[in-house]
């Protein structure tokens, strides 16, 4: 059985600066894990910032996130200095949890704050795009406040 480190070694599924998945592995996993979250399992989406990442530290800050994540989970990376972390099975408690140990792990790899975004799943969400949007909402909020974490409400 081909594991995690397959489908994301696959180059057309890997973003080349950071060896994470990109946006289009993202987009495609994000979308049945949202369906499933309709069928009522749970699913947090983590976004997460540093300001001005440079390029060579992209790979050391994915790696940090990847480590800190269970094999359940998907980390990506979407471009301009933002990963995702999909949670599969977690609720907002446990995104927080996740959250924080993320902060931890790359308090030592970045040259400013991290900026975390939080955002669980709800019925009234009725577009994929509403988990999305609720999830960056919270990360702006988290980076127009100089870092922190951010949950949406």
């Amino acid at each position: 059985m081909l594991g995690r480190e397959h489908a994301i070694g696959h180059p057309a599924l890997t973003d080349r600066s950071t060896g994470l998945a990109n946006l289009l592995h993202f987009e495609v996993v994000y979308s049945y894990l949202f369906a499933a979250a309709d069928r009522g399992v749970p699913l947090t989406l983590m976004l997460v910032s540093t300001p001005g990442p440079e390029t060579g530290s992209l790979r050391a800050l994915g790696e940090r996130i990847q480590d800190m994540t269970r094999a359940s989970d998907l980390v990506a990376y979407l471009g301009n200095g933002r990963f995702a972390v999909l949670l599969l099975g977690t609720n907002l408690s446990g995104g927080r949890l996740a959250a924080d140990r993320v902060d931890t792990a790359l308090a030592d790899v970045t040259h400013g704050p991290v900026c975390i975004g939080l955002a669980s799943y709800q019925p009234e969400m009725a577009e994929s795009s509403d988990l999305l949007e609720a999830a960056d909402r919270a990360l702006r909020t988290a980076e127009a406040a100089g870092g922190g974490l951010e949950m949406a409400g």
